[in-house]
């Protein structure tokens, strides 16, 4: 079972498939700078996206939680900028690995309104 009362942290590149254990917690020790056993969930997406890796600390060992696509890939939710890009919430983490496709943000245009003086 994943653990939902814990932080849930994205890796922000996609992954080799392949990596276990030892890959994937060198990746957290090494680049995201946090302890792979101290609770929380960490997720890994392929490079293909049709596969998806959870790595977590449960009762003295380490699990990884592996689920492939038959059909269609994974997306994560887009990443903020706020420097907490990289930390999605347990519902996020549900939809992404059900499979639902998250709407992109886009930025909206604003219009500018200009005032021409006109001279006579």
């Amino acid at each position: 079972m994943i653990p939902t009362a814990k932080n849930h942290f994205v890796y922000p590149d996609c992954i080799d498939g392949r990596k276990s254990f030892n890959g994937l917690t060198g990746i957290i020790r090494g680049e995201l700078q946090r302890d792979p056993a101290g609770g929380d969930v960490f997720i890994f997406v392929s490079r293909s996206r049709q596969s998806i890796k959870l790595l977590f600390w449960e009762h003295g060992g380490f699990l990884i939680y592996y689920k492939r696509m038959d059909n269609g890939s994974f997306e994560v939710p887009p990443l903020r900028a706020d420097g907490q890009g990289r930390h999605i919430s347990e519902i996020q983490l549900l939809q992404v690995l059900r499979g639902i496709e998250f709407q992109k943000e886009k930025q909206r245009k604003r219009t500018r309104q200009t005032t021409l003086a006109l001279e006579k």
